[in-house]
């Protein structure tokens, strides 16, 4: 707090301490009255706190030089750092690399998102970028640098993806009846729990049981090894149907791990023996697909389905949410039209005939 010394002329100074405990004397002093000496320093105090308390200057450093700064803190794993060092390097240092810290605000940062995805970018990798440049304005609030960071909670406008399927499940296995194995185990495992492509391809016998699989290693295809965290980080359970019947050989998967030592084999396999390959895998999916006349269906697309299934049959949002993975419910909010269908409770309460109509000749629209 903002306080005031008497001088032997009988002015006042202004005096208060910074961020680092350092008393300062406001500048402009000293004053005849002493309430306007403890107002300039109360000014100057939110001011020292304001920006840049452990340097005053620090808060000009530009953003290209913190962005090595921050760098050498940053701890994220090898694949997810080649992806973000893309976006970095093309996005976020050719609008932000000579800008200062402190010139950085919330509407310019909107604003970019907006210019992002005119450019053509996705809105999702907007919000990546967005969300990096977060994280590096994070780290200079940590170090002292800035008080507040301007990109922290922005509301973001992200357009419902457009391109998601979800299949019935019939179409699923009229896919499932184009692929032989070990193809068409890995569509019903991804089908029936929902995993990621890494959670599934890295699943091991010894995390199956009858009732449900423990989600923790996950096969990182970039690195070539096995994590020992799925997304998140942070294990779950989720409960197997009874039509997915998996194999729980106990041969070591011959991979190497990031931590501790491999118990038991993988539960699906290339007919090799060896982790499945993503690609190898999409390109026996696309034909399939093809085959089975369905249109195009993502691999991704399997995760999805599992979902709708899951909520048209009346399961909670919060639950499959919990099941997927999903660190925030926001991620399950993309699922939310799926929860209003009507569930097999209401249909059946309105009978297995609707009113009788009356045939005045006019044409019908027949519904099959």
């Amino acid at each position: 707090m903002a306080w005031t010394r008497k001088l032997a002329s009988g002015s006042y100074q202004g005096l208060f301490r910074d961020r680092d405990g350092k008393v300062r004397t406001a500048d402009g002093g000293p004053w005849s009255r002493k309430a306007e000496a403890m107002r300039r320093a109360g000014e100057a105090e939110a001011a020292a706190r304001a920006l840049g308390w452990r340097d005053p200057a620090a808060a000009g450093e530009l953003w290209g030089a913190w962005r090595v700064e921050w760098e050498k803190s940053r701890t994220v794993e090898p694949s997810t750092k080649r992806a973000d060092d893309g976006r970095l390097t093309k996005h976020v240092e050719p609008r932000w690399g000579r800008v200062p810290l402190v010139e950085i605000t919330r509407h310019d940062v909107k604003a970019w998102y907006a210019e992002l995805q005119r450019g053509g970018l996705s809105p999702a990798t907007a919000q990546r970028c967005v969300h990096l440049l977060s994280a590096s304005l994070n780290a200079a609030v940590d170090a002292g640098v800035l008080s507040a960071n301007p990109a922290a909670r922005l509301r973001l406008h992200v357009p419902a993806p457009s391109t998601e399927r979800y299949l019935s499940h019939e179409e699923f296995d009229a896919i499932a009846a184009q692929l032989d194995e070990p193809w068409a185990r890995m569509a019903r495992l991804l089908v029936g729990t929902g995993l990621r492509w890494g959670e599934a391809a890295g699943l091991h016998a010894h995390r199956v049981t009858p009732r449900w699989v423990e989600v923790v290693d996950v096969w990182d295809q970039h690195g070539r090894q096995m994590r020992s965290y799925p997304k998140g980080k942070k294990r779950r359970q989720v409960p197997l149907p009874a039509w997915l019947v998996l194999d729980t050989a106990s041969a070591t998967c011959g991979l190497r791990h990031a931590r501790g030592v491999c118990r038991a084999g993988l539960v699906v396999t290339s007919p090799g023996g060896s982790v499945m390959d993503a690609g190898r895998f999409r390109s026996k999916w696309d034909a399939a697909c093809r085959a089975a006349g369905v249109g195009h269906v993502r691999v991704h697309d399997l995760r999805h389905t599992y979902a709708s299934w899951l909520l048209q049959a009346g399961v909670s949002l919060a639950e499959v949410g919990r099941l997927l993975g999903h660190t925030s419910p926001l991620t399950t909010q993309r699922y939310a039209h799926l929860a209003e269908t009507p569930s097999a409770a209401v249909l059946g309460a309105l009978g297995a005939h609707g009113p009788a109509l009356v045939d005045d000749g006019a044409p019908r629209l027949r519904v099959v």
